[in-house]
């Protein structure tokens, strides 16, 4: 501030004493102080409106004047500093004027060259100061009105203490429908418990981070997925409670989803692929393990795919294994764990909690292969051979052990059908001959 030139406005109907500031500051400012005065605050608001001034000095009993609200919209509405004079016995009003926005109160007959000087430059270094702070709260504002991601304030026992405008456009609630409220309500009942572990944990310490994804409710019902970081506030700020940045993650968790189903899930049959299967079925047989539960491997080979393939073409082939994968899903469970390993090959995980599963699956696979040749107008018929390997808790095997049993189960048991077909031949021929 040294060195530049101060423009001050001194609106002040008492001639002598406007004389009086006007020497004061010409000879004990180290900076330039030029005074400009005017006897009417009618006139000094017109001169304030033109731009230009730098401090506003008011004398608060000025004969134009109707009350200290207007007067102190002179500096208001110029964005000025002003410094009211007063009586002494108006330093209650004058008070009041600090109050409404003035920087300063100089009481008459109490103003010496070093008092004046200083209330001057620190009023003008203030306003500077508030401006700046001004500002920097409006682009804060700015940036939190136009943000993108959700931004909260949460009390410490998670109450919504402030939510940024993009809580209306992502999750369809009014500002007014969320403050007030504990974020708790919001989330899924699923997520819920380790999202109240993150926040207590939040809660104990200042100097980290915490991130987590979980589902919202959105206004409308459906669920969207969030990821969230939260802080702790410094402990000088610390009753302003945790603040939490999210952002909407819907799309991209939908997108991982159906990449990931790509990854495990076979194309043509929609069942799992040999990925996927491994992955569930190991998944299943731990926990079969671990509840002492027996569990069925079931290994299936679609017979004659070849021919069928030479026959009438690959399209009918894929049908072919289509309706193989259909009647194999509509064989067991839901909760099973049904794969397509190779080009005829299926597998199923299955758990056998009396004993009896083994022929029970033998038996609904011959009565759904019967059903579908019985009823189908397509060229081809459904044959199926399948080995069934044990998984006993007590003696843990592998996938791959498993599997290594199944398929020698499986092929002895697709022998026997090449046997009996080969002796259905030979019985057909000798009968021929007689």
């Amino acid at each position: 501030m040294i060195g530049q030139n101060i423009k001050i406005l001194l609106i002040e109907d008492n001639l002598d004493y406007a004389q009086l500031i006007k020497r004061i500051l010409s000879k004990k400012a180290s900076s330039s102080m030029e005074v400009e005065h005017h006897v009417s605050f009618s006139a000094g608001y017109e001169r304030a409106s033109g731009g230009g001034i730098d401090l506003i000095l008011l004398d608060l009993d000025l004969p134009d004047s109707d009350s200290i609200e207007t007067m102190l919209g002179i500096g208001g509405g110029a964005d000025i500093p002003v410094i009211v004079l007063t009586g002494a016995d108006d330093e209650s009003l004058a008070l009041r004027a600090v109050q409404l926005g003035a920087q300063d109160y100089l009481v008459k007959g109490q103003v010496d060259a070093r008092l004046l000087v200083r209330s001057i430059r620190y009023a003008i270094e203030r306003k500077r100061a508030d401006d700046a702070v001004k500002r920097s709260e409006e682009r804060f504002k700015l940036l939190i009105e136009n943000a993108l991601d959700l931004i909260e304030m949460l009390d410490v026992d998670g109450t919504m203490k402030f939510v940024s405008p993009s809580h209306k456009r992502i999750l369809g609630y009014e500002n007014d429908e969320l403050v007030g409220r504990r974020v708790f309500e919001f989330i899924h009942p699923e997520d819920l418990p380790s999202i109240v572990d993150i926040f207590t944990e939040t809660l104990q310490n200042h100097d980290r981070l915490y991130s987590a994804e979980f589902r919202v409710r959105h206004k409308d019902g459906y669920w969207v997925t969030l990821e969230s970081i939260g802080k702790l506030c410094p402990p000088e700020l610390s009753n302003m409670g945790v603040i939490v940045n999210s952002r909407d993650i819907t799309e991209r968790k939908k997108m991982e989803e159906r990449l990931r189903s790509l990854s495990i899930t076979d194309d043509l049959t929609g069942l799992y692929n040999r990925r996927g299967f491994l992955a569930f079925a190991d998944h299943h047989v731990k926990a079969a393990e671990r509840r002492k539960e027996r569990v069925l491997l079931v290994l299936i080979d679609l017979d004659g795919l070849k021919q069928v393939n030479d026959a009438f073409g690959h399209n009918v082939g894929d049908q072919a294994l289509i309706d193989a994968a259909q009647l194999i899903k509509r064989t067991f469970r839901h909760s099973d764990v049904t794969a397509r390993i190779s080009g005829d090959e299926f597998v199923v995980v299955t758990t056998d909690s009396d004993g009896n599963g083994e022929e029970a699956i033998k038996r609904r696979i011959d009565e759904n292969l019967h059903n579908f040749n019985s009823m189908t107008a397509k060229p081809y018929r459904l044959s199926l051979s399948y080995g069934i390997a044990k998984f006993d808790p007590r003696l843990p095997s592998s996938i791959d052990r498993l599997l290594v049993k199944a398929d020698e189960l499986m092929y002895a048991n697709k022998n026997k059908k090449d046997d009996q077909a080969n002796d259905n031949v030979f019985n057909l021929n000798t009968s021929i001959n007689e």
